[in-house]
């Protein structure tokens, strides 16, 4: 199974540019159908043309770094739909970006996954 995560979007360009800004990095492979950010050795975020509207869970080691990385979008102009929230199964945020697609930020209480407690705000996005 593939951490890498794959978003469609309708202009990979614009798209580009927007992650670019959120992630504060370049992507390491753009052309006119796709983008393509290194997120972690071995993780990828990838762009490509097509319509958006998906989800994509981004598991962070602990509630302090989802709270940063909370404040970090807020401030580079991303859509937080659901501000940081403590859930059954940890804590996290949700944030969309201009196609629609979700971005769901989150840290798992030990021995849990948000995925186990599918009602409540974790919903945003459903």
């Amino acid at each position: 199974m593939s951490d890498d995560i794959v978003l469609n979007v309708a202009d990979p360009d614009a798209s580009a540019r927007f992650y670019a800004g959120l992630l504060g990095r370049r992507p390491v492979e753009a052309g006119p159908d796709h983008a393509v950010f290194l997120l972690a050795p071995g993780r990828t975020l990838s762009l490509w043309r097509g319509r958006g509207g998906a989800q994509a869970d981004l598991r962070m080691e602990a509630p302090g770094v989802v709270d940063e990385l909370h404040i970090d979008w807020w401030d580079r102009g991303a859509r937080i739909v659901l501000p940081p929230t403590d859930m059954d199964g940890g804590h996290g945020f949700v944030a969309r970006d201009p196609d629609g697609n979700c971005l769901r930020v989150y840290a798992a209480h030990r021995n849990r996954h948000p995925r186990a407690c599918p009602e409540g705000p974790w919903r945003t996005c459903a």
